[in-house]
């Protein structure tokens, strides 16, 4: 009696979840393959350091650290901060890093820092603080923290002498602690820019976690399945034309979709098996995912030429080579169906990067049993986790070329660094110009054609800027072009498209002439040119939407599952009924995501997800609503945000680009655009010929 009591109690997903166990550092390397020509070495683990989200060595040497130690839970849920800035030092000269040094700690969700003078900027969601030992000022105050997995992250270091970040998904409304006066900044759906001199602005965004720069400053992020985008048109340029609203301001720029496809060599976590199974069957709501492609895509890294990007739930990092496609970029896979690395242990969880000193590249690994929000993990599933499981663990990782450098501490000179091919040099010499201010400098400084560090100096002269521009290498004409006048750029002809975007925001006069989107808009910005004023048309939804649960129609049609379907009338079907919002196969409009995206689904998954679209809305996909004030109503899906301006996205591959100064109201709604009641235009082999297509 007491066993069968015994087993009518016990849980019936206890046996499917298992935990998982993590593999001891020293032990650790046996689960990785790299890609043929590197090797990968350990360069610090638990205890000296522990879940690493973001780091940057400094001129010494020493390897400064994130640690969200506190990650995924905050104050609501009685955990209070225990994040740390640490400072790591390789004291013998192994490579291997030690010693540990704490600069700052209890602080709330440290997601990105950039040096400094000595010390370091945080970001410590809703503040950025300046630390350094026995030092902790508070900068800037304001960023959100409603989504430990939207939080502002990633600061870095331009070429301009700005320091950038990004605000996330969360956003914001800044204040300046070094200009109290200064009204506030808003980062809503916008990125942010400051300098150690008390400057602040906001910048075009479009990321989550994950925020890199080239040498030109221009600038990648990365959100979960968009694995890479470019931000091509700047809030500093677009907000000096209030009266133009640009459509958008980041390319997609990966060759392969949004959501390539990425090679793991982990296995499935028992969790997101037994999830994935609830919401194919309705029984919880929630975004069904892709085992194949990204879906997490974290910290993006540019370093010559090249993105790094890691994808923690696949356990992999994954890169791309970057080649110049008119204003923009095209990121292509480096290696066929493989990746640079992969693990088979799902505590290997690669959340940023940065090059070293030696030329290698670091991978930050929070290693933790389970990343995921809180929320997004059923409260049946979640009682058999711990997702704090891990938070004393963590490693950082050295990947290099088999014939490269060996570790060694650096000796910065300047100058030297300055001509250095590698990008940490350049920008750790350039840090350091700024810091010292040493006008001895100025002479050598005009020799090398610093441009940047003579103007910080205060030293730039026009000549210097006539001088580059002239120069034969892009790589050099691009920074003159942004620190001349518009009348030094008169007559000046510009052969490189990326450049003739730099040259069109002062000096747009015949650039037209085959001028891409890009071009034509930042044509349009600096000529003054204005919006026309369009009266909103929303396109008519395909069906009226039906009343009461979705349920009982998703369960009629699951009658389809018995019959043979004839791909090429479902393609005729989806022409109808999909493809005004989805593209397919190089037809549709670009609304929803890429229905190639779905080939991996099940038929009892598409069909749940065709009939009952708002039982599980992905919120990169979710509706705004919005009223003009001219009474105008439209919903849609916001593609892009400025200083000046709102695109959304609406059905039949329409979109309408608002000024802010001309709406009144807008609200998110928790409905997806894709409207319900499709079975009015499809009958049972309808959706078996639909479903037919779509596997296909």
């Amino acid at each position: 009696m007491i066993l069968l009591l015994a087993l009518l109690l016990q849980d019936p997903l206890e046996k499917e979840l298992p935990r998982l166990k993590p593999t001891e550092a020293v032990d650790a390397l046996k689960t990785f393959a790299v890609a043929p020509g590197f090797v990968m070495e350990l360069v610090a683990s638990e205890p000296q350091v522990v879940d690493p989200v973001d780091m940057v060595f400094d001129e010494e040497g020493r390897l400064w650290v994130c640690e969200m130690i506190d990650y995924p839970y905050g104050d609501k849920e009685g955990n209070p901060p225990q994040g740390r800035v640490k400072r790591l030092e390789d004291v013998d000269g192994d490579g291997r890093f030690e010693r540990a040094t704490v600069i700052a700690e209890r602080l709330r969700w440290p997601t990105g820092l950039c040096l400094w003078d000595g010390g370091a900027y945080v970001i410590s969601p809703p503040d950025l603080f300046y630390v350094k030992e026995g030092k902790r000022e508070l900068v800037l105050t304001g960023f959100g923290a409603q989504n430990v997995q939207g939080l502002a992250n990633n600061l870095r270091w331009g070429p301009d002498h700005w320091i950038y970040g990004s605000a996330g998904t969360n956003g914001g409304l800044l204040r300046n602690l070094k200009r109290p006066d200064a009204p506030p900044v808003s980062v809503q759906g916008r990125d942010f820019r400051f300098r150690p001199t008390g400057e602040l602005e906001a910048c075009s965004g479009g990321g989550q976690f994950g925020h890199t720069m080239d040498d030109a400053g221009r600038r990648f992020v990365c959100s979960n399945s968009l694995q890479a985008r470019h931000i091509v048109l700047e809030d500093r340029h677009l907000s000096k034309n209030p009266n133009f609203a640009a459509p958008r301001v980041a390319a997609s720029i990966a060759v392969d979709g949004d959501a390539g496809p990425v090679y793991r060599a982990s296995a499935i976590e028992p969790w997101r098996v037994v999830r994935t199974r609830m919401r194919i069957s309705g029984e919880v709501k929630g975004i069904v995912e892709p085992t194949w492609a990204f879906t997490s895509a974290t910290g993006i890294f540019w370093d010559r030429d090249m993105l790094y990007i890691g994808d923690v739930s696949s356990n992999l990092v994954h890169r791309k080579r970057l080649t110049p496609f008119g204003s923009t970029f095209k990121a292509e896979r480096v290696d066929e169906k493989s990746e640079l690395i992969t693990s088979t242990d799902n505590w290997f969880r690669p959340t940023n990067f940065a090059s070293g000193p030696d030329g290698a590249l670091y991978v930050c690994d929070m290693y933790r049993e389970c990343i995921e929000h809180p929320y997004s993990i059923p409260d049946s599933i979640k009682k058999h986790l711990d997702l704090t499981s891990g938070k004393d663990r963590g490693r950082i990782w050295r990947v290099r070329a088999k014939d490269g450098r060996a570790w060694a501490k650096p000796k910065v000179d300047i100058l030297e660094a300055l001509r250095h091919p590698e990008p940490w040099w350049r920008r750790t010499a350039s840090r350091l110009v700024y810091e010292r201010k040493d006008a001895s400098l100025i002479p050598d400084l005009r020799k090398l054609g610093a441009l940047w560090e003579l103007d910080i100096l205060g030293a730039l002269k026009p000549e210097d800027v006539a001088a580059a521009l002239k120069s034969p290498d892009p790589k050099v004409r691009v920074h003159a072009i942004r620190l001349a006048t518009p009348a030094q750029l008169a007559g000046h002809v510009e052969p490189d498209a990326q450049l003739r975007l730099e040259l069109a925001w002062k000096a747009p006069a015949g650039l037209s002439e085959g001028a891409d989107p890009w071009l034509r808009s930042a044509i349009a910005v600096a000529s003054g040119e204005k919006t026309a004023d369009v009266r909103i048309e929303a396109p008519k939804p395909l069906v009226a939407a039906p009343t009461g649960p979705r349920a009982p129609v998703v369960e009629k049609y699951r009658g389809a599952l018995a019959l043979r379907g004839d791909a090429v009338r479902g393609r005729e079907i989806a022409r109808k009924a999909c493809l005004v919002c989805h593209r397919s196969n190089g037809e549709g409009q670009d609304v929803g995501p890429d229905l190639a995206t779905v080939k991996a689904r099940t038929p009892e998954e598409l069909i749940t997800h065709i009939l009952d679209p708002n039982r599980e809305v992905n919120p990169q996909f979710a509706s705004t609503k919005i009223q003009t004030s001219a009474g105008d109503i439209v919903d849609g899906i916001v593609a892009s945000e400025t200083a000046t301006s709102l695109t959304l996205k609406v059905a039949e591959g329409k979109s309408y680009t608002l000024l802010k100064s001309r709406i009144e109201r807008r609200a998110l709604s928790a409905l997806s655009l894709m409207p319900e009641g499709l079975e009015a235009v499809m009958d049972l082999q309808g959706m078996a010929d639909l479903v037919d297509y779509l596997r296909r």
